[in-house]
Order: C-alpha cells, then structure tokens, then sequence
C-alpha cells in the first residue's frame, strides 16, 4: 500500500493572513521539530593523557613490508577457509600485520 505524502506543518492557516494585518494573530503558529534538535546533547569527553606505551624507548619494531604481510594473510586465509571461520580479506591483512609487528618487537627483546 502506498504511503501518503507527508503535509507540511509549517504552513499558515487561510485567515491567518488577515489577523496579521491588524497585528493580531488567532492561533501561535507551530513548527516540526526535527529529531536532532529534541535529542540530548551529548557531552565531549575529555581528552585523556596519553601514557607512555609499554615499549622501550630505544627498541622499535620494524615495520613488515606488503610483501610479508600478504604471504602472511594468505596462510590466515587459507586457514580460515579450511576451518570455516568467518572473516574476510581485509581481516586477514590485518591480523597478519599485527602478528609480524608483535613477533618482529620478540625478536628485538
């Protein structure tokens, strides 16, 4: 069933146009509020200190090149397929270049 088409609110009745002219006016004239101006506004929080990271300062890990990271997602992937777990390809890149970080930040320990 079609819906029907939504009739503005904000429009003036007939006679209204006529009270104005004498200054006075019947009825307050209303208008829609949209949803965003009756929601609560919401508070920013503030920004927190940034902690030192749990790294030694003098020890970074090498970042691992496209290259590692693919044959890295491909191995991910193709264990995902065989054991029929959800994910996609874009995980796989991503879980792939976090174990290279983490096993490249062990080997420099």
């Amino acid at each position: 069933m079609p819906r029907k088409p939504k009739t503005s609110v904000e429009t003036k009745p007939a006679d209204a146009t006529a009270s104005a002219a004498n200054g006075k006016t019947s009825a307050p004239e209303t208008k829609k509020k949209s949803r965003v101006a009756n929601a609560p506004a919401k508070k920013k929080k503030a920004a927190a200190p940034k902690k030192p990271s749990a790294k030694a300062p003098g020890k970074t890990a090498v970042e691992p090149t496209d290259e590692q990271i693919r044959l890295r997602a491909y191995f991910l992937a193709e264990r995902r397929h065989k054991l029929s777990l959800p994910g996609d390809s874009n995980h796989d890149w991503i879980e792939a270049r976090r174990q290279l970080i983490e096993e490249s930040e062990r080997s420099a320990n």
